[in-house]
C-alpha cells in the first residue's frame, strides 16, 4: 500500500493546527479561570495528553491499516460505528464553523476591523476550496513546509522578548490556586487532543508502521507542550493575567512591544499571519475529516461533490451558531471545550478499553 500520509506529516499537521488556538484562544481562558497561576496548566496537561497519545499509538498498532471507523467496526460492530461516526461528523462540523468564525474575528481585531466578515470567510471558503481540489498531499506538504519557518520565528521572538518579561506577573505561586490550575487545564487539553487525527488517517500509513515511526507522535506531544507552556509564559510575564484574561487575542497586544534588537517592530503582523495559515490548514484537514465520516456512515465511494454544499452550509451556519466576539466566546468556552474532551479522549479510551478486552482474538487475527 502506497502511504499517501507519514506519521511525520501528521506530527507536523498536528502541531500546525493547534497553534492558532494555542496564540488566541488558550491564554485567555487560562487567565480567566487561573489567574496568574495559570502558566502551570500546559504542564497539567500531560496527564491527559500523555495517555490519549498511547492510546492513539496502541490502536494503530493493534489494527495496522485500518481506518478508524474500521477500528471501530472490529471493536463494538458496525451499528455502532456508524453512529459514533456520525456524531463525530456533527462535532467536526461545528469544529468547522467556529474555526472559520475565530478567523474572521481575529482578522477584524488585528488588520482590517473596518472591513465585514463576510469577505473573511469568502476568502477562506475558497483558499480551502482550491486545497481540497489539489487533494491531501498538498495540504499536509504546506504544513510540512511552513511548520519549520513558524517555529523558527517564535524561537527568534521569544529570545527578542525574554527582557520584558515581569517576573512579579509569575511569581509567587499560589498554593491556593493549584486546583484552579488543574482545572483551567482542560484548555490545553482540548488543543491537545488534535492528535487523533493520526486514527482518521491510519489506512494511508502503510500495513507496517515501525517504533521509529510511532515516535514522531511523542515528538509532536512533547513540542505542543512546550510551546503552549512558553506562550502562556510570556503572554502572562509581559501582559499580566489581567490584561490577557480580557483580550480576545492576548498575545497579539503581548508582541506589539516586542522588537528585533530595536530594529525591527511590528511581530504582531506576522502573529496575524501565522493564526491566518494554521486556521486554513485546520479548516482543509477537518474538512477531510468531515468528507471520510461522510463516506463512511453512507457508503459513499467519491465525495467531492459534497464540497460545495458544505461550503454553503458552513458560511451560512457561522451566523446563527457565533457572529461575534461574545457568541464566539461562549461557544468556545462551553461547548468546542467539552465536546473536544469527550471526542478527543473519552471515545478513544472506551476503544482502547475494548481493545485490551479483545487483545487475544486481535493477536490471532494478525
Amino acid at each position: 500500500m502506497n502511504r499517501e500520509v507519514t506519521l511525520r506529516q501528521i506530527t507536523f499537521m498536528y502541531l500546525f493546527i493547534s497553534i492558532s488556538s494555542i496564540l488566541r484562544q488558550m491564554p485567555q481562558m487560562l487567565a480567566s479561570e487561573a489567574g496568574r497561576s495559570g502558566y502551570l496548566s500546559p504542564v497539567w496537561s500531560v496527564l491527559a495528553t500523555v495517555p490519549l497519545t498511547a492510546i492513539v499509538i496502541l490502536l494503530i498498532k493493534s489494527y495496522p491499516g485500518l481506518n478508524f471507523y474500521e477500528i471501530m467496526e472490529q471493536l463494538i460492530g458496525k451499528v455502532l460505528a456508524k453512529i459514533v461516526i456520525l456524531l463525530y461528523l456533527l462535532w467536526i462540523f461545528l469544529a468547522i464553523t467556529a474555526k472559520v468564525t475565530a478567523y474572521s474575528l481575529t482578522m477584524q481585531f488585528t488588520l482590517m476591523p473596518r472591513t465585514k466578515s463576510d469577505f473573511f470567510m469568502a476568502i477562506m471558503i475558497v483558499l480551502v476550496f482550491y486545497a481540497l481540489i489539489r487533494g491531501i498531499k498538498t495540504i499536509f506538504r504546506f504544513s510540512e513546509l511552513t511548520l519549520g519557518t513558524v517555529l523558527v520565528f517564535f524561537a527568534v521572538l521569544f529570545l527578542c522578548a525574554m527582557t520584558r518579561i515581569r517576573r512579579d506577573y509569575l511569581l509567587p505561586i499560589s498554593t491556593i490556586h493549584l486546583k484552579s490550575t488543574i482545572m483551567a487545564s482542560k484548555y490545553v487539553i482540548a488543543i491537545g487532543g488534535n492528535i487523533i487525527i493520526a486514527l482518521f488517517f491510519a489506512d494511508k500509513f502503510g500495513i507496517t508502521v515501525t517504533k521509529q515511526q510511532l515516535r514522531k507522535l511523542w515528538f509532536g506531544l512533547g513540542t505542543f507542550t512546550v510551546l503552549a507552556f512558553v506562550i502562556t509564559i510570556f503572554s502572562f510575564g509581559i501582559s499580566g493575567t489581567s490584561l490577557t484574561a480580557n483580550l480576545p487575542f492576548p498575545f497579539y497586544i503581548t508582541v506589539k512591544s516586542i522588537s528585533f534588537f530595536n530594529i525591527f517592530e511590528r511581530f504582531e503582523v506576522f502573529v496575524t499571519l501565522i493564526c491566518i495559515l494554521s486556521d486554513f490548514a485546520t479548516i482543509c484537514i477537518f474538512a477531510i475529516l468531515l468528507m471520510r465520516c461522510v463516506t463512511w456512515v453512507f457508503n459513499l465511494t467519491e465525495c467531492n461533490f459534497l464540497y460545495t454544499p458544505l461550503a454553503m452550509i458552513v458560511f451560512y451556519s457561522t451566523y446563527y451558531l457565533s457572529s461575534t466576539q461574545f457568541e464566539f466566546n461562549y461557544l468556545y468556552q462551553y461547548i468546542i471545550v467539552n465536546l473536544n474532551l469527550i471526542f478527543q479522549y473519552i471515545v478513544p479510551l472506551i476503544l482502547a478499553f475494548f481493545c485490551f478486552i479483545k487483545r487475544k482474538k486481535i493477536k490471532q487475527q494478525y
